[in-house]
């Protein structure tokens, strides 16, 4: 597994979710008070994989489960 401490900058974020777009992050940071906060170095953002992962297993357990 990854290191839960690395931090991949916001390019790498968007990728991640499949190339979404700028204000996607945007709108996730003003609307969605549980998706994780960058840390900023050199007026870069930068997120930690932990984090995201964490906030990934959170959405995913909200999910209401498909009928079949």
């Amino acid at each position: 597994m990854d290191d839960p401490n690395a931090l991949i900058p916001t390019s790498q974020l968007r990728a991640r979710y499949g190339g979404v777009s700028h204000m996607w992050v945007e709108r996730r940071l003003k609307d969605d008070p549980d998706f994780p906060r960058p840390l900023y170095i050199a007026k870069r953002r930068f997120w930690r994989l932990g984090e995201l992962a964490a906030w990934e297993r959170d959405v995913a357990a909200r999910r209401q489960p498909v009928a079949a």
